[in-house]
């Protein structure tokens, strides 16, 4: 079995990965978002389809969507605060005098 090392410093390399992931996925996001209005407002396809179409990507794609960044941000942070704990830890008992009789 293979073990898996992963220090602090790997935490918060991961939380930023996370964080530009989520930051890429808002960006694209709205950019859907937008092609989504535009085809909404110019009316360029008409008919049922189009209103069953724009409502279900606006009502259940956009809000799935929209939970995914916001629990990718929601854990980048989580990572993120975890190793500032852990250094503030370290650092608090680093300052301690330790003595071992």
């Amino acid at each position: 079995m293979r073990k898996v090392k992963m220090t602090f410093s790997n935490l918060y390399s991961l939380s930023e990965k996370v964080g530009q992931l989520s930051m890429d996925l808002h960006k694209c996001s709205l950019e859907l978002d937008s092609i989504l209005d535009s085809i909404e407002e110019t009316h360029s396809w008409v008919g049922n389809d189009q209103s069953s179409y724009y409502q279900l990507m606006k009502e259940k794609y956009m809000t799935a969507l929209k939970q995914v960044n916001d629990t990718l941000d929601d854990y980048s942070t989580f990572l993120e605060k975890s190793s500032q704990a852990n250094d503030n830890l370290e650092n608090d008992l680093a300052s301690k005098n330790i003595m071992i009789y």
